[in-house]
């Protein structure tokens, strides 16, 4: 017998199933473009088990679509579908709302904020290892 995951609202469900440290980030560096596995990896720093976990969650949701390439030496893409631009459109929305709301609270520091402007970028931050390793020299030099 299946169980029926209930929720509240659809913004709870919607934040389900981007819930997990890496998931809403997937979905940024997604937009645009499909990346490959190892793409993927390198840019976000972390392991070749967390990150196929994140993308089996994200497929069985109907947010990535994974794409089998039959060249020479296959490879493997991860692209969002429809859904996932839909959703991928939420969250920038969500960043721009949690920057505003952010700037009133003198206990919160949005690292990424100013970079991403800078860029000319509007979305999530991106966090790789070198924001990692800046955000740990900074709390280094404020102790």
């Amino acid at each position: 017998m299946d169980q029926t995951n209930k929720f509240n609202t659809g913004a709870e469900y919607a934040l389900s199933v981007l819930s997990g440290k890496w998931k809403a980030v997937i979905v940024f560096l997604l937009a645009g473009h499909p990346w490959r596995t190892g793409e993927l990896r390198k840019q976000l720093g972390i392991s070749q088990k967390v990150l196929s976990e994140q993308l089996q969650d994200l497929i069985a949701a109907g947010i990535v679509e994974r794409h089998s390439l039959p060249v020479i030496l296959p490879h493997v893409e991860y692209s969002l579908t429809s859904e996932g631009e839909d959703l991928y459109a939420a969250l920038r929305y969500l960043n721009y709302w949690g920057e505003q709301h952010a700037q009133s609270d003198p206990h919160v520091d949005i690292q990424c904020t100013e970079k991403m402007h800078e860029l000319g970028l509007d979305g999530l931050c991106v966090v790789t290892k070198r924001h990692l390793n800046h955000w740990k020299q900074e709390l280094v030099r404020k102790k």
